[in-house]
């Protein structure tokens, strides 16, 4: 009986098999890649939490963004802005001004410079 089974067998029926198999292996490919993949269904939590310091990350930038646009606005409309920064920032003095430098006593809690711009008279 299992014998004219065997010959039962047409030739379609080897293309079948094979197909099959081959068919067989790559769901099982996929799959594997699905669950344990590099952008797999378990990594799916960490993808979203990278992703939302990176819109974290993008909020700060245009946050900074703004403000350096409005002070480079700020620059370009006034004189006295300029002046006021290269003062802060860069120390400097008018002619016929004397630039004075008192330093406090330093406590544990306070290491505080004190600098302070006079101008002569």
């Amino acid at each position: 009986m299992k014998l004219s089974k065997l010959k039962s067998i047409k030739k379609d029926d080897y293309i079948f098999f094979p197909l099959v198999l081959v068919l067989s292996v790559l769901l099982i490919i996929v799959q594997v890649n699905i669950w344990t993949g590099d952008y797999s269904y378990s990594n799916l939590k960490n993808l979203k939490k990278e992703l939302n310091e990176k819109k974290q990350l993008t909020i700060e930038l245009e946050e900074s963004n703004l403000l350096l646009e409005e002070e480079k606005n700020q620059l370009r409309s006034e004189r006295n802005a300029i002046e006021g920064l290269a003062r802060s920032e860069l120390g400097l003095i008018k002619p016929g001004e004397t630039f004075y430098k008192f330093q406090t006593v330093q406590s544990k809690n306070e290491g505080i410079d004190l600098k302070i711009n006079k101008e002569d008279q």
